[in-house]
């Protein structure tokens, strides 16, 4: 690492100092990713902070210089760190920025239940396989608890490759975050229901508003559940959902994306129903696997919908390999597998 230090000739001399240089990179990101929550007082410590009391042009040279070495953006190898001040409970990282979120969510659900309670009252009488005004307000929910979120940003992009409004298909993202929930049921332009892990579905509040919506419960306790899950997600789709199915089976605690499992795709066959690919890009920085609620404002999310895939008369595993690399195809590098 070298720090650059400029004389009153304007000659330009250079010498060794790794933790000044580690300092002014650390100053750089901070400067460059606002958005991601980045304490500048706990990144840079003390060292950086004399580099940064130097003379302005000193300073840009300095920083000039370290950005040579600097990664584009964060990395698996190259993560952000949790912004301070922040506390461990157990293996779960929480900070002010979860403690926002929650009180975030608390004021969502506040508005949300008194119109669930119309929208179950609705569909309970006229509309019991479907639950489209459920879909709604849970839709509603999540992209309000987004917004209020320091004004969270998703953009979706191909989404002329959705299938028409009321033809069901299931939709297969990759996960790499809590928040790829939230971002497809608050901003993809159809209604969607989940499978769902079974301890999701038992949280106050949040899993019982997604049981009222008839969201699917799985089990992995016995064979018996799991066959009980495919049938309920078989007749869902058959019923003209929409259904959501994770095919990585657990979240990627790096973003990089995992195997597909084939489940999801011989009930996509069995139903008839199309498999549409989805990659989602950016969920992993604001809530990772380590922390409990999200650490960080949920910037420049991405959502990018591929073309639908026929499962007419093709082998599910054939049908698998094709939407995992549709959704590999649509993450940045340093994601894909």
């Amino acid at each position: 690492f070298l720090t650059v230090k400029i004389s009153s000739r304007g000659k330009i001399a250079m010498r060794r100092s790794r933790a000044a240089a580690v300092g002014v990179a650390a100053a750089l990101l901070c400067a460059a990713c606002p958005a991601y929550g980045f304490s500048a007082r706990a990144a840079l410590g003390p060292t950086a902070v004399r580099v940064l009391r130097r003379p302005p042009l000193v300073t840009a040279v300095a920083v000039a210089a370290a950005a040579v070495a600097m990664p584009d953006g964060p990395t698996p190898q190259h993560p952000l760190p949790a912004p301070w001040p922040y506390v461990t409970v157990g293996s779960k990282v929480v900070n002010l920025y979860s403690v926002v979120f929650l009180a975030v969510n608390i004021i969502g659900l506040c508005v949300a239940y008194p119109l669930l309670a119309v929208a179950y009252t609705f569909s309970f009488l006229f509309d019991r396989k479907r639950r489209r005004a459920m879909d709604a307000v849970v839709a509603l929910w999540a992209r309000l608890c987004l917004t209020l979120f320091f004004f969270s940003r998703v953009r979706v992009e191909g989404v002329e490759n959705l299938p028409p409004r009321g033809q069901a298909a299931l939709y297969t993202p990759n996960h790499c975050s809590f928040l790829d929930i939230f971002s497809l049921s608050g901003f993809l332009p159809r209604p969607l229901k989940y499978v769902s892990k079974v301890e999701i579905l038992r949280i106050p509040l949040i899993g019982w508003a997604m049981q009222l919506a008839g969201h699917i419960a799985l089990r992995r306790t016995d064979r018996r559940s799991q066959l009980a899950t495919f049938r309920d997600s078989v007749e869902c789709l058959k019923n003209g959902n929409n259904l959501v199915t994770f095919a990585e089976g657990t979240r990627s605690p790096t973003g990089v994306l995992g195997e597909f499992k084939a489940g999801p795709f011989k009930i996509a066959s069995f139903a008839g129903v199309p498999v549409v690919p989805i990659s989602i890009v950016n969920t992993q920085f604001a809530m990772p696997v380590v922390s409990m609620f999200p650490i960080r404002r949920a910037w420049n999310v991405r959502i990018v919908i591929h073309p639908p895939i026929s499962t007419a008369g093709r082998d599910s595993n054939d049908v698998c390999a094709e939407a995992r690399a549709a959704v590999n195809s649509g993450l940045p590098e340093w994601m894909r597998s």
